[in-house]
């Protein structure tokens, strides 16, 4: 039961009194619409499904040295293949694997919450984790980005049952989930670090030296099942990073987190969404107390979440630390892993508020925020590449030679361009199925315009030669203008498509006639 202090009339228990039935209506009715938004988007494929997808359907054997040349670990590759042997490779099928990994994040959500925070809290993290346009994004895109929180969540509940209530079985899951986030998204490595150090922080604040132990053993010999793959890692680490962007400030990390937690910084909603999700953590971690219409904070921080926002921000220190030391550049994406933490913090915070409406008034508030993400999410093109191959489908004839420039647009126009194309992309003249990034910036920085666009023209002869471009791609700010110069001296060009601005992966469609 709820204990108030009588002189202040401040909550002073660990959680609220129940909420009323017409909040968990509400609730309920909120996470039935995210589950569905889990499932809905009218988009075709974009570069990074599309190459999941070409590396997935190789054989088993392939896939791993396919990876080499990619930049990921293996893990959802092989669950991709095999759920594709199930179910097929059309969008929806391929995109539902995602789906039902964010949709299995759900229950998770509700058992860290009621931890924290009793029903309320259980409320309100399974809330933000639902309506989050972030959740919705990755859970209807076939990449590794809602499998990672899933791990994660996961991950983090064994450990804590570990800490308080040994057990061998939760030992020998705590390792397996360890090693299966490891074999999915590299910044689990930053997270494992991360929670070594509060593991080691805790053990000298308060001698917890036994669960330390525990969770400690059990996270290391998870990292075992990384060995196999760690050749794999320090070649890509020396060979591939992230060509397509730069390093920025770590502070820029902040914005960009939060216009990726809300969908996306193309609109007002999206940043505004994410700040508000930050804002709530933030009350997650000092509110320590609530009356009618009144917090009361405690600088020292509430032991609440003070674990979740530690790990939080050691690992984004560590990552973003990493990144900026190596040129690589950080994306919302990446911290996949960490969105279970904050998730967390920010539904114990919105439970944290005072009696009744600010709290339904904040609520609604994030509902409509988020409404504007998930809406973009459902019916936004996050590729035009469907487009471009329809127009060469209807307008070119078989044997056609397409250029792609920068080869990233390939992977995403094949899927709907005719087989009896052929299809090339700029610097090497091969089909691109897969991109390789071992050491892309060298290679398209020692690339020839002339020979590039000699080499197009001798192959084409008498053909139509459509290209696919775009002048936004880093190391294709000299090639991708230079080809289309060459092949405009030479033949007469005609743009058929222009790209949209409202599209994710835009690009230009211009036919050059014999």
């Amino acid at each position: 039961m709820t204990d108030i202090d009588i002189d202040t009339g401040i909550e002073a228990g660990p959680g609220q009194q129940a909420p009323p039935m017409i909040d968990h209506l509400a609730v309920a009715a909120v996470v039935v619409v995210g589950v569905v938004l889990r499932f809905a988007t009218s988009s075709p494929l974009w570069l990074d499904e599309a190459l999941s997808v070409n590396i997935a359907e190789l054989p088993i054997g392939d896939i791993f040295d396919a990876l080499r040349h990619d930049g990921h670990p293996p893990l959802y590759y092989v669950l991709l293949h095999y759920w594709m042997e199930v179910v097929g490779d059309g969008d929806v099928a391929i995109r539902t694997l995602s789906g039902l990994f964010s949709v299995a994040t759900l229950p998770l959500a509700w058992i860290a919450g009621r931890r924290r925070f009793g029903r309320s809290g259980a409320l309100g993290v399974v809330f933000v984790t639902a309506i989050a346009p972030y959740s919705l994004r990755y859970a209807t895109e076939a990449r590794m980005y809602s499998l990672a929180p899933f791990l994660a969540f996961a991950a983090w509940l064994v450990a804590e049952d570990l800490r308080s209530r040994p057990n061998r079985w939760r030992w020998v899951l705590l390792a397996v989930l360890t090693g299966f986030l490891l074999l999915t998204h590299y910044w689990a490595i930053y997270l494992g670090l991360a929670a070594v150090l509060l593991l080691g922080w805790r053990w000298a604040r308060s001698g917890a030296r036994a669960e330390a132990l525990r969770v400690g053993s059990a996270l290391a010999v998870g990292a075992i099942l990384f060995l196999p793959w760690l050749p794999s890692f320090v070649y890509q680490a020396t060979h591939t990073g992230t060509p397509w962007g730069v390093a920025g400030r770590p502070t820029r990390a902040v914005f960009e987190l939060a216009g990726g937690l809300g969908g996306g910084d193309r609109f007002a909603e999206g940043p505004l969404f994410g700040l508000s999700v930050l804002f709530l953590a933030v009350l997650g971690l000092f509110v320590v107390g609530s009356g009618a219409m009144r917090l009361v904070l405690d600088l020292r921080t509430s032991d609440t979440v003070r674990a979740e926002v530690s790990i939080l921000l050691v690992t984004m220190a560590i990552g973003l630390a990493a990144g900026f030391a190596s040129d690589a550049t950080f994306i919302a994406r990446y911290a996949a892993v960490l969105t279970p933490m904050l998730f967390t913090a920010a539904g114990v915070g919105l439970a944290r508020l005072p009696a009744r409406w600010p709290r339904r008034f904040v609520a609604v508030s994030l509902v409509l925020l988020a409404g504007v993400g998930g809406y973009f999410n459902v019916v936004d093109a996050r590729t035009q590449g469907e487009q471009v191959a329809t127009r060469i489908n209807s307008a070119g004839a078989s044997g056609d030679i397409v250029v792609f420039c920068p080869d990233q647009l390939g992977p995403s126009t094949l899927r709907s361009l005719d087989d009896g194309f052929d299809a090339v992309a700029v610097p090497t003249l091969e089909r691109p199925d897969r991109i390789d990034w071992v050491d892309y910036a060298d290679r398209n920085a020692a690339a020839d315009v002339d020979d590039l666009v000699a080499a197009i023209l001798e192959r084409a002869e008498d053909r139509t030669i459509w290209l696919v471009d775009s002048r936004s791609y880093r190391t294709y700010e000299v090639l991708c203008p230079g080809v289309w110069d060459g092949l405009a001296a030479a033949r007469s060009a005609t743009t058929e498509v222009m790209p949209d601005g409202q599209t994710f992966e835009p690009s230009t469609l211009t036919r050059f006639d014999p």
